[in-house]
């Protein structure tokens, strides 16, 4: 006769079981990548857009160039979720338009003087680490 389990123990028994299946951690290390990027687009797309609001893309050509960039690579993402590869794929995009205008707007990337800068320089961070992921996703298919 079976002795009676505790919760705990029931509990320790069906997570042995889930975390054996074939494919989980891949699929979690995904869910985590992509709300990651989600993360990030979020961020550079709201800081660039208050930047804009405020005017300080006023006179820069090329950076409010990048911002449409931005603005079409971020409405290319379902319901601003990155879900899957093709969104991971358009978050990369947005991430590298987010950079490249902030970096006509200040090639120092330092945003001296601005009450964002702190939070400009996270963002860009984060933006940083989906490139660099998208980049060694796309070397890992290749080779």
């Amino acid at each position: 006769m079976r002795a009676p389990q505790t919760k705990d123990a029931t509990m320790a028994e069906r997570n042995k079981k889930t975390a054996t299946k074939p494919g989980q951690q891949q699929r979690r290390a995904d869910e985590q990548r992509h709300a990651q990027a989600e993360q990030a687009c979020r961020q550079l797309t709201s800081l660039l857009e208050a930047l804009a609001a405020e005017g300080r893309l006023d006179g820069q050509e090329t950076a409010a160039q990048y911002l449409n960039s931005t603005r079409a690579y971020y409405r290319r993402i379902r319901n601003g979720k990155v879900m899957g590869p093709a969104d991971f794929t358009a978050a990369a995009e947005v991430c590298a338009c987010a950079h490249r205008a902030l970096a006509a707007l200040d090639p120092t990337l330092a945003f001296a003087g601005l009450p964002q800068a702190e939070a400009l320089g996270e963002a860009l961070r984060q933006g940083a680490l989906v490139i660099a992921e998208m980049k060694r996703i796309k070397a890992g298919k290749a080779g």
